[in-house]
């Protein structure tokens, strides 16, 4: 492969032809054009058609409650949108509940506190249950009364993969061995350390060498459950189907090979095979990914807010990682997909300061319909078709009219911002493998190298998609 090209002449190809030229760009079929075509058109009709809606938060709803008992809530946001919340559950900031008034109103309420999860969290952040049966709207009023006195205060979010769920992916050719795919050239830096938070890894390990380094945790003690980082695929229900989302972290962990083969991939499950975590689970799995050296952290997930707020428990989550960055003088740099819902409200945790945010192109460049955009993107890069490694299994019928068979070493095409966001994150690794780079400096290079899009930040040709 050719080192990375900040020419002048090429703007936003910072990688120049390297992965057109191995994936054979220009060689796909039609089917699989058609199919592309189709999972773009189902994630802008995520946006537009109110029943997509329901049926996506009704697969989610109905596998959190089958799994974990906890009924989840469905709240309209600014702009009309759904979001989905914990049922009977809010959390306020631990600096609000020090105010004896917040503390004693919360009390009064029938909230009890309760353990968040992860012990850097205890600190920073109060959650609290209701010890009994309230009536709906109970603890959205209880919000509004504690914003109205000053306190940071939330229900809990649902963080599902970038917004709206991809029910497909489309079966094609491989792209040959790992091996065979080729590596860079030896740079000034080793190889960087990449987090990807996602549904987990496959647990099969391929023969075609892709993906094989990449530690697969399952046998772990009940007390250490959330370490566990294999995606069970058919489990959200056990049908002899792949679940909703089964593949999806296996596929990010893929893109990111697939543009710095050279990095160290660790895989973190915070998401069901459902497509959805808890922001406390996604802020935690940071904590612990920043905490075992991680250089680049990805996120293909996030969530619009019930008044467009910060989440708080991934608000506190960032607040560590900067603590773990001072401790090690050096810095990390989290990457996060910014959305499928098509509109500039801001998707969490993208929208944070800190936080790289990607959106989506199509394979010409242009802006994907259903992508998020806004002054709070930083960047974009091609999202629609995106070809990587994938599951062996057959999806089911519930989801798709024309369901797809997955065989051994399966590779698939995929659409979404949860595919332009590993993009960015595997080119600053990259980066920093080439040229002896910290994550961030590297991401400034990176940023140098695009072409200006309004909404869109700079924007990117790394992988090709349809």
């Amino acid at each position: 492969m050719s080192v990375f090209s900040d020419d002048p002449a090429t703007p936003g190809r910072p990688f120049g032809t390297d992965y057109a030229a191995r994936q054979g760009a220009d060689e796909v079929d039609s089917r699989v054009r058609l199919h592309v075509r189709r999972q773009v058109d189902e994630l802008v009709q995520g946006r537009l058609d109110p029943s997509v809606r329901r049926q996506m938060s009704g697969t989610i709803r109905g596998h959190w409650s089958t799994r974990r008992g906890v009924e989840l809530e469905v709240l309209e946001t600014s702009n009309g949108q759904e979001t989905l919340v914990v049922g009977g559950e809010l959390l306020v900031t631990a600096r609000s509940w020090a105010d004896p008034a917040i503390q004693g109103y919360l009390t009064r309420r029938r909230l009890e506190r309760v353990e968040v999860g992860c012990p850097e969290l205890e600190d920073r952040l109060v959650r609290l249950l209701t010890t009994g049966t309230v009536r709906p709207g109970y603890l959205e009023d209880t919000v509004d009364e504690l914003r109205r006195r000053g306190a940071a205060a939330s229900l809990t979010h649902i963080t599902p993969l970038a917004g709206v769920l991809k029910p497909h992916s489309a079966s094609v050719p491989t792209i040959g061995t790992f091996e065979d795919y080729g590596t860079h050239p030896t740079g000034d830096g080793s190889g960087a350390n990449v987090a990807v938070i996602d549904t987990g890894i496959d647990g099969t390990l391929r023969s075609d060498g892709w993906l094989t380094g990449i530690e697969r945790r399952s046998d772990v003690p009940a007390t250490h459950a959330d370490e566990a980082n294999v995606d069970p695929l058919d489990n959200d229900p056990d049908d002899g189907f792949l679940d909703f989302s089964a593949g999806h972290g296996t596929f990010v962990s893929g893109v990111v090979a697939q543009v710095a083969p050279t990095a160290d991939i660790e895989v973190y499950r915070a998401l069901s095979t459902a497509g959805a975590g808890s922001e406390i689970e996604v802020a935690c799995a940071l904590i612990r990914a920043v905490r075992d050296g991680a250089d680049v952290v990805n996120l293909s997930l996030g969530a619009q807010t019930q008044y467009d707020q910060p989440s708080l428990a991934l608000a506190a989550a960032l607040d560590v990682v900067r603590e773990i960055e001072i401790e090690r003088a050096r810095e990390v740099l989290v990457v996060a997909a910014a959305g499928n819902f098509g509109d500039t409200t801001p998707v969490w945790p993208a929208a944070f300061r800190r936080v790289v945010s990607v959106a989506s192109l199509t394979a010409d460049l242009r802006p994907s319909a259903f992508s998020s955009r806004g002054s709070w993107v930083d960047c974009a890069a091609i999202g629609e078709g995106i070809l990587s490694p994938f599951v062996t299994g057959e999806q089911s019928p519930d989801f798709t009219p024309d369901p797809e068979s997955f065989p051994e070493n399966a590779f698939a095409r995929w659409s979404g911002t949860s595919f332009a966001a590993p993009q960015v994150a595997g080119a600053v690794a990259r980066l920093m493998h080439e040229r002896g780079l910290g994550a961030r400096e590297a991401y400034v290079q990176l940023l140098a190298t695009g072409t200006p899009l309004p909404d869109f930040g700079r924007t990117f040709s790394i992988l090709p998609g349809v």
